[in-house]
């Protein structure tokens, strides 16, 4: 009996630890919560197309004596050879230039975008042109370069930065890209090796890039001196509707991309294509 009883408190005593541990041990069907996902912070572009005829005296002149320059003497100069501008409205808009942004023929192809995970994006100006011929001085000491290219497509390349004050750097550099895509071979990440991607070829101009700190109410102009044909601005912002030349003037306005803040600025609009590019569309 004495043996009998020890044997049935052993028994006890195994079942109450095995009870125990099986109590400590995390349940299988335990659901894991997750934090809420955050809203990704970083900038947001809005850019908009102005498009007068060729030599229209509010965009090809009256426009830029109310801009502020941007950029060192030298690549002031050197943007002003390769019929290049670029300077910054603040304050009060002119009113025609308001008027021109709020016309639903001279504005076209507004957006928005939100820089987090993207980190550039190209802002196209023009194209595609079956034939891009111009001339570039990359260097004011140098001499012009001829440049031939078919199938082009023009345009500003944007790289935004959000800063801690509030405002946005924004840095621009010109670029082409033409004719059809091609394989090119890369080195992989750790560079033990190369990757084929397919890519179309990319004229990039780094000469004549600059960078600006914007707040809420600037806004960047980019434009083109009609009367410097046979350049890289023409290039960019020359094009032509029913026979008849006309000019572009690129708008972009930079703020930080924070989605619980109201947007207290009015949209820069989205606007229908171009004339330009309606007046080759079927009728």
């Amino acid at each position: 009996m004495p043996g009998l009883r020890l044997a049935i408190m052993l028994c006890a005593v195994s079942a109450a630890a095995g009870c125990l541990l099986r109590s400590d041990r995390p349940s299988a069907s335990t659901a894991r919560s997750l934090p809420p996902v955050q809203p990704a912070e970083g900038a947001y572009i809005e850019w908009i197309l102005l498009e007068r005829p060729l030599g229209d005296p509010f965009l090809d002149r009256d426009l830029w004596n109310d801009t502020l320059p941007i950029g060192s003497a030298e690549t002031q100069a050197l943007l002003v050879e390769n019929g290049l501008r670029a300077g910054v409205l603040a304050g009060n808009l002119p009113p025609r230039f308001q008027q021109i942004l709020e016309s639903e023929t001279d504005s076209l192809n507004g957006r928005g975008l939100t820089f987090g995970l993207r980190k550039d994006e190209v802002l196209p100006t023009n194209g595609p042109t079956e034939k891009c011929e111009f001339a570039v001085l990359t260097d004011l000491a140098g001499k012009r370069t001829r440049v031939a290219l078919t199938q082009a497509r023009c345009g500003v390349l944007v790289r935004p930065e959000a800063l801690p004050d509030g405002r946005v750097r924004v840095t621009c550099e010109p670029q082409i890209q033409h004719g059809e895509k091609r394989e090119w071979f890369r080195a992989t990440a750790d560079v033990t090796g190369l990757v084929k991607h397919l890519e179309v070829p990319l004229v990039r101009y780094p000469e004549f890039a600059f960078d600006i700190v914007m707040g809420r109410n600037e806004l960047l102009v980019i434009g083109w001196q009609a009367n410097q044909h046979d350049t890289l601005g023409e290039a960019l912002f020359g094009v032509e509707a029913n026979g008849q030349p006309r000019q572009r003037v690129l708008v972009i306005r930079a703020r930080l991309a924070n989605p619980n803040a109201l947007n207290d600025l009015p949209p820069l609009g989205t606007r229908r294509s171009s004339i330009a590019a309606e007046a080759g569309r079927p009728r």
